[in-house]
């Protein structure tokens, strides 16, 4: 492995202990009080386990394409997820008066990728995916988009690499594009096992002629029209 992708590993190893601890502290503090089994979220971001109904007819629609470019594999795992955040959570939940602060409430919504060709998958997404209702007997709890993530893995073995993108919402609603670049070397595994990687936005500090062993992950958005 080259020097700087040694030096990589070890500050994203030690990024991601800190970032399982972080994840832990919060599951503890936001533990559901209100007898209802939140969401499963294939991926990270999740908060304080939230009430919610997910709308029937939602009509705020934007398709999310996934472009792949110089991948190490094929990928048998592509999941994506959609984080919905609650806007007024102070005002609308639950509050905590242990902890003395209102922590957020999140909720992750699974979607479907399906591959339209060599590197490219396409999702839908929906802006109203979540009714707004006074879920704790308080003010309406008002939900907006997030973000959306994708996590890809090389085959569905618990040990493998998950290579994880986003885009915010409001990149979504701009129809922008935001790409991540990865390292092949995590391909199909890091020497930790279920490692997640969340790639660089750019390849700046990487030598040009080491930029070769890195794919990319580009995410997109488009209204669809009704």
């Amino acid at each position: 492995m080259p020097a700087h992708s040694t030096t990589c590993l070890a500050f994203r190893k030690t990024a991601h202990v800190s970032l399982c601890a972080i994840a832990l502290l919060i599951a503890a503090c936001a533990a559901p009080r209100n007898g209802e089994v939140p969401p499963d979220s294939p991926e990270i971001g999740k908060a304080a386990a939230a009430l919610r109904k997910l709308n029937p007819a939602a009509v705020q629609a934007y398709a999310l394409r996934v472009r792949l470019a110089n991948v190490p594999g094929p990928f048998e795992t592509v999941q994506g997820t959609a984080q919905y955040d609650v806007q007024n959570p102070g005002r609308c939940g639950r509050s905590d008066a242990f902890a003395g602060a209102m922590p957020r409430i999140s909720s992750n919504e699974p979607f479907d990728l399906v591959k339209v060709a060599e590197g490219e998958y396409l999702g839908t997404i929906h802006l109203d995916r979540i009714i707004d209702e006074a879920y704790y007997g308080r003010e309406v709890c008002h939900w907006a988009l997030a973000e959306v993530r994708v996590a890809l893995a090389a085959n569905l073995r618990p040990e493998s690499t998950r290579f994880v993108a986003g885009m915010d919402a409001a990149s979504i609603q701009q129809q922008g594009v935001a790409t991540r670049y990865f390292w092949g070397g995590y391909y199909p595994r890091a020497t930790m096992d279920a490692f997640k990687d969340l790639g660089d936005v750019d390849l700046e500090d990487v030598p040009p002629e080491k930029r070769s062993e890195f794919f990319s992950i580009s995410l997109s958005g488009a209204p669809i029209s009704r």
